[in-house]
């Protein structure tokens, strides 16, 4: 009788191991799937998935298949127009070889009293101006590597920060 009430309590608790092992494998699997896909970002109520690499004289980066793009022989442009017809954001890359920033923000229109703030992400040091639009944004970041320098454009009339920031994190030379 000792022995079937062991053997009994055994079985309980092997049933009871296996048991609490399942559960936290699925609370494991849960905590997984609820994780925060980085390069998903919303404008506007717009999910853009910030995950095809692309590269415009040298200058590498990520942005979204969601974009339209149009390439330029000195700038390459990317934009979206929303349902209404109006246009969520644009995103362009300039490329100057041999001009100075004075010339570089004469050819843009970036007003010559705007401050330059050095930053950087974790592959290139860059010059950003903040035209301090009421109306949304406009943003550049110039690059300069050699004599090449790149302008980075982010203008919107949205919160495009999460967009801006993903995209500026990605970019290498």
């Amino acid at each position: 009788m000792k022995k079937l009430l062991l053997y009994f309590i055994l079985l309980i608790s092997i049933f009871t191991i296996v048991g609490c092992g399942s559960k936290n494998e699925e609370v494991k699997k849960d905590n997984e799937e609820k994780e925060v896909d980085k390069s998903i970002v919303k404008v506007n109520d717009v999910e853009l998935h910030i995950n095809k690499d692309k590269e415009f004289k040298g200058i590498k980066y990520t942005i979204t298949d969601d974009l339209k793009e149009a390439i330029y022989d000195q700038y390459i442009q990317y934009n979206l127009y929303q349902d209404d017809g109006t246009n969520l954001l644009f995103f362009r890359i300039f490329y100057y070889e041999k001009k100075d920033h004075d010339y570089i923000r004469k050819d843009l229109a970036i007003d010559s009293n705007l401050e330059e703030v050095k930053g950087k992400n974790n592959y290139v040091e860059y010059s950003f101006i903040d035209t301090k639009r009421k109306d949304g944004t406009m943003h550049f970041y110039i690059i300069d590597k050699d004599n090449i320098s790149y302008v980075i454009n982010f203008v919107s009339k949205n919160d495009i920060n999460d967009f801006e920031k993903v995209v500026l994190n990605s970019i290498k030379l």
